[in-house]
Parts: C-alpha cells; sequence; structure tokens
C-alpha cells in the first residue's frame, strides 16, 4: 500500500513537471531564430538576436543605391576653337549701298588695309577680300589683280562710302587661274580730283585653279611711311624742298620720292635708296629741286615699286603747296 501511494506521488510530480516544461516551450529562442550566426548561444535575450539578423538582412530587401555621377560615361561635348588671330580685327558686316556706322581703324593705321587675305594667301576664284579704305574723290577706289607678267586679270571699280575717315569695303574678284599656281598681286588705288594716285596698297597671292585656299593673316596694318617734314599743307619757297620721315619697305628697291601737279605733271622726282629692316622703319631724307612761277599746290607722293611684279606696290601721299 505504501509503494503504491509513492509510485502515484511520483507520477503526479511527473505529470506537473512535464506540463510546466510545455508551458514555458514559446519562450526558447533556438527554435525561432535563423542561424546567420555562429553562436546564438552568445545572445541573452530575444531583443539581442533579433536585431543583428534585421541588421544583415537589410541588403536583401533594400533597392540597390544608383552609382555616383563621376562613375557615368558621359561623353563630352567637342572642343571648342577659340584661336583669335595675331592682329584683332573689328566686327565686320556686309557691306551696303549707304554709309554704316562700322568701328574705326585705330589711329595710325593705313589709308588702306586688307584685313584678308593676307600675305602669299593661295585662293580660288573669287578672291574674296575685305578691309578699310580712305576714300578717293567721290568715294572711289579701284581694285585690280595683275599676274605674274604683270597682265591684268581682273579689276572693278569699289563704292567706298562712309561717314567718317575710313570706308570697309567687302567684294570678290573673279579670275581665270592660269596654270597650277600662279603669283599675283592684289592692289587697291584711290585717286583725287585730278586722278592723282593718293594711295596704293598691295597684297601678293597665290592663284590657284581649284583645291583649298589657305588664308593667311594680315600682319601689321599700320601706315608703312610716316613723313616728319614737311608737315602736311605746308608752303614752301626757294626752289627746294626737303623731305625726311621713316617707311618699313616692301623690297630692297629704292623710294620714289615726287611732286606732282594738279594737271598730273611731275614737278620734281628723286630715287632715294633704302636698306630693308623687314619688320622696322628705316629712316630716309632727300632734297627735291622744283621751279614754279606762282603759288601750286602738288602732292607729295612716296611710293615703292613692287620686286615682283611690274608696278607700284605702294604709295603714300600728303598735300603741300610751293612757292616760286
Amino acid at each position: 500500500m505504501f509503494i503504491i501511494a509513492d509510485m502515484y506521488r511520483h507520477i503526479t510530480l511527473t505529470c506537473l513537471l512535464l506540463a510546466a516544461l510545455t508551458a514555458c516551450a514559446p519562450a526558447t529562442p533556438s527554435f525561432f531564430v535563423p542561424t546567420r550566426t555562429s553562436d546564438l548561444s552568445a545572445v541573452s535575450t530575444p531583443t539581442s538576436t533579433l536585431e543583428p539578423v534585421s541588421a544583415s538582412l537589410t541588403p536583401e530587401i533594400v533597392s540597390p543605391t544608383p552609382p555616383p555621377l563621376e562613375a557615368t560615361s558621359t561623353p563630352s561635348p567637342p572642343p571648342t576653337d577659340t584661336a583669335m588671330p595675331s592682329t584683332p580685327l573689328p566686327s565686320l558686316a556686309p557691306p551696303t549701298l549707304q554709309p554704316t556706322s562700322i568701328p574705326q581703324p585705330e589711329a595710325g593705321s593705313a589709308a588702306i588695309q586688307f584685313y584678308s587675305p593676307g600675305p602669299l594667301s593661295r585662293v580660288t576664284s573669287p578672291v574674296v577680300f575685305y578691309g578699310y579704305a580712305i576714300p578717293g574723290y567721290n568715294s572711289k577706289g579701284v581694285i585690280e589683280l595683275i599676274g605674274e607678267d604683270g597682265s591684268l586679270l581682273a579689276s572693278e571699280l569699289l563704292q567706298l562710302n562712309t561717314f567718317y575717315k575710313w570706308a570697309y569695303f567687302y567684294w570678290t574678284l573673279p579670275f581665270q587661274a592660269r596654270g597650277a599656281g600662279e603669283l599675283a598681286r592684289l592692289t587697291l588705288t584711290t585717286r583725287d580730283e585730278h586722278g592723282r594716285p593718293t594711295a596704293v596698297q598691295s597684297v601678293h597671292l597665290i592663284l590657284l585653279p581649284d583645291g583649298f585656299e589657305v588664308i593667311n593673316p594680315p600682319g601689321d596694318l599700320s601706315e608703312r611711311c610716316v613723313i616728319e617734314s614737311p608737315a602736311a599743307g605746308k608752303r614752301v619757297s626757294g626752289g627746294t624742298v626737303s623731305v625726311s620721315g621713316e617707311m618699313r619697305p616692301y623690297n630692297s628697291l629704292p623710294l620714289i620720292v615726287e611732286l606732282v601737279a594738279g594737271d598730273g605733271s611731275v614737278l620734281a622726282s628723286q630715287l632715294v635708296p633704302i636698306q630693308p629692316n623687314y619688320g622696322y622703319y628705316v629712316p630716309f631724307q632727300v632734297t627735291l629741286t622744283y621751279s614754279v612761277s606762282e603759288y601750286t599746290p602738288v602732292l607729295l607722293t612716296i611710293s615703292q615699286p613692287d620686286e615682283r611684279i611690274g608696278g607700284t606696290m605702294y604709295l603714300y601721299s600728303q598735300e603741300i603747296n610751293l612757292n616760286p
């Protein structure tokens, strides 16, 4: 009887113990936490175990971050050619029948200036040229294209309109090329009311029948001749006039210094040897002997021939007055 009672007590205690263990089973973390670490026993509470698991799963549910802009392969725009010519040029516009207020050249600029084409440019027909000029009588100028044998290849009369000192010109001159390439001279001349040349400016070109043009820059656009004496408009007496100044010569040919009357007659003429120092002004001086019976306005001209093609390469002039 004692044995049965004792067995009954042990069974009852065992049932109570199993009931207690069953009630506590849900709190055991090892049945529910995913195996993401090598040692879960080091986690002391359910809260601390869930935080690392959540952090480790984050990269699987968040969208990838876009790459930074620096890593994006975006083609760069092509570079822009911003090179400037050695000589700064004013803003130019197409020619008009009426004078326009185009910006004027600087003081000391030549009476005639070819902004384009520059010396020894290689051009095809028609040659396109533009620049500035102090207009001649009736706002006119004559452009000529002269071949290497001295023949006239093309010529036109230009209308040089302006409200100011210089007139802007832009023109085309067709020509017939002879051979694979020919040296030529493009010359612009202005004249006064008596038909006397007041200014001549030239540029050598290479004429091509076809192919690619090569347009060179204009170079120095300042006046090549500077007369120091006599001053413009001065009255000279005694039968002699002393002329002095500086010249930036084209070549080694002598300068031609002349006194030209209104009827075109030459009252005095003298050759002046000059040694070129290319790019620099060279001083010159000459004394002209004249003979007049009355007060006579004349044009004092200094010119230089072309050493490659017959004719005048350059001419500068100013008015003076002669007394007996």
